[in-house]
């Protein structure tokens, strides 16, 4: 069993990290060329389903508070197959997650440096 080391510090870091990446810099724009004035209310919209799968893992969380997450939880109540599907699934989001964030680096990079290729940029 992990021993709980981190401290309610470290955990808003990380959370706020997470939450707070490219996408949250890029996106807004994005969404509001689109939406116009309606965007706030179009995030709105948007956060209604959020909202149970929120609730869920802080219920799970504090029923099981065990090192894996998604796969913890999947694996105890429907078995290994779902949670290694789970697992890996929440794996490969954090890749891609990576991988936008990078891209939305290169961006704010392309700033300073136009005539490079943001992908280019997002690589360096």
């Amino acid at each position: 069993m992990l021993k709980k080391e981190l401290t309610l510090l470290n955990v808003y870091a990380i959370a706020t990290g997470t939450t707070l990446s490219a996408g949250f810099f890029l996106l807004p724009g994005i969404a509001f060329n689109e939406a116009g004035p309606a965007v706030v209310l179009s995030y709105m919209i948007a956060a209604i389903p959020l909202i149970p799968a929120m609730f869920s893992m802080v219920e799970l969380s504090t029923a099981m508070p065990r090192a894996g997450g998604a796969y913890y939880f999947l694996d105890r109540s429907m078995g290994p197959f779902v949670g290694t599907i789970g697992g890996l699934g929440t794996w490969l989001a954090l890749v891609f997650k990576t991988a936008f964030a990078l891209i939305g680096m290169g961006a704010y990079l392309s700033i300073f440096w136009p005539e490079v290729p943001i992908v280019m940029l997002a690589v360096i």
